[in-house]
């Protein structure tokens, strides 16, 4: 009799499947919020895109919730994310929480409870991604990641599959929404940093503390993820050598547009003999590059293959809109799992305890851009070259705007192609001089898309 009664659960749960998948929402902040919203209005079309599979949201965890959200419309309102990553009515958690201490124990218990995962936590994949893929391999649950990089752009489905029979020679781009929205503000109004940041804050795309964004620490976190994907192996992200965009100011763009160029916060990572550079700074880019025109909030990512060449993805990289949408995209694919009673574990590559890479100086030699910013005395110049002259480096041009205050007098040096490591040897010995206000701004100079490969 057991055997029978167990029988007609499994037919029953089979059909329950077959007509609702139910999701766990963990954070209902920005991306959590705009997952459910998303999933509420476009109810009708995310059912035909499924096959007629209903996706629902039972249940949501918050920090504090209201009074009037509870049982509002069928769903449960807790306070405890244990509430949703162990219920009976959860098939589908989505971690929105953010961090990594708690959000990894939110992960976990959900997969050992037999839940599928979707996350847009970059910095959780990044650091405990190798653990959290082997507990979903072991319980043959998906884990969605698509949200992690670059909002609503399918970069990673992009590496993970439509280019998996390709060998990557390199990824680079602009995956960090917010720095690229104070950049362009910088630029489009000639303000200074402070000021474009308040303007990012205002605008929703920077968090009241924005540190992770503006030093390059998210930038890293997803450059991290994609390298992994692309080239097959562990990547610590704490190796990844990061620059932010804190020392970047209005006179920078004013000589940069000198040269005919601007200023991007670039995630970078190619194939190097012996290895793979991986690193992000701020690079000086032609004005009439695709990256150059990548304004706002907008994410910019160039793939480059060995058979297909170069293709690059574009779309709102910062919002909750965006975001929420690429966490969808994962709840549908595993909701279709789900309805046919055949979910599977989703291992990445680069994901499996693979080999670690180390990240590696550029390989090739690239020109560069040095700012100075100097209390203006005789000799400085002279003194400046031959720091330079004694690395074997060519000065290609020297540029300084008249009538500028002596005491914090800023002029910029451009080089002739140089290694990065040559190069960064000088900038120490400059950094020396007692007549530095600041430590020189360095940043690579790109002049066609040829020299990211």
């Amino acid at each position: 009799m057991r055997g029978i009664e167990d029988a007609i659960e499994k037919q029953k749960a089979s059909r329950r499947n077959a007509e609702q998948v139910r999701v766990g929402i963990i954070g209902y902040g920005t991306v959590g919020r705009a997952t459910a919203e998303i999933l509420s209005s476009h109810a009708e079309e995310i059912s035909v895109k499924t096959g007629g599979v209903s996706i629902v949201v039972t249940r949501i965890c918050r920090q504090k919730p209201r009074a009037t959200e509870l049982g509002v419309n069928g769903i449960t309102v807790v306070s405890d994310w244990r509430q949703v990553a162990t219920a009976d009515d959860v098939d589908i958690v989505v971690e929105a929480i953010g961090g990594t201490s708690v959000a990894r124990d939110v992960v976990g218990t959900s997969l050992e409870n037999g839940k599928a995962v979707v996350t847009a936590n970059k910095a959780l994949i990044a650091l405990h991604g190798d653990e959290l893929f082997a507990l979903a391999q072991e319980k043959n649950l998906p884990i969605g990641i698509e949200a992690t990089v670059a909002g609503g752009v399918p970069v990673i489905r992009a590496i993970s599959e439509a280019l998996a029979a390709d060998r990557i020679q390199s990824v680079y781009g602009i995956v960090n929404g917010t720095c690229n929205y104070i950049l362009t503000q910088m630029e489009e109004h000639g303000i200074e940093f402070a000021h474009a940041l308040e303007q990012a804050q205002a605008a929703g795309y920077a968090e009241a503390d924005s540190s992770l964004d503006i030093d390059g620490l998210d930038a890293r976190d997803k450059i991290a993820i994609l390298a992994r994907i692309a080239f097959g192996h562990s990547v610590l992200a704490s190796e990844i050598p990061v620059t932010g965009i804190r020392n970047i100011t209005s006179t920078d763009f004013h000589y940069a547009h000198r040269l005919n160029s601007t200023i991007r916060l670039v995630a970078s990572a190619e194939r190097a003999d012996g290895g793979v550079h991986i690193a992000v700074q701020p690079w000086l880019e032609p004005r009439d590059s695709m990256l150059a025109k990548a304004a706002g909030a907008n994410n910019a990512i160039f793939i480059a293959g060995e058979s297909v060449g170069t293709q690059m993805l574009y779309g709102r990289g910062a919002g909750g809109s965006a975001t929420g949408t690429a966490v969808l995209s994962d709840v549908l694919q595993i909701a279709r799992q789900i309805a046919r009673g055949q979910t599977e574990s989703s291992l990445l590559a680069g994901f499996d305890c693979a080999a670690p890479l180390h990240p590696l100086p550029r390989p090739n030699p690239v020109s560069w851009f040095l700012r100075l910013t100097v209390n203006d005395q005789p000799g400085i110049l002279a003194r400046t070259a031959e720091a330079i002259a004694r690395e074997g480096i060519n000065i290609d041009s020297v540029i300084q705007e008249p009538n500028m205050a002596k005491d914090r007098l800023s002029f910029v040096i451009t080089l002739e192609p140089t290694l990065e490591t040559t190069v960064q040897r000088a900038v120490e010995a400059i950094n020396l001089f007692e007549f530095m206000k600041a430590p020189v701004l360095l940043l690579p100079m790109i002049s066609s898309a040829e020299e990211h490969v």
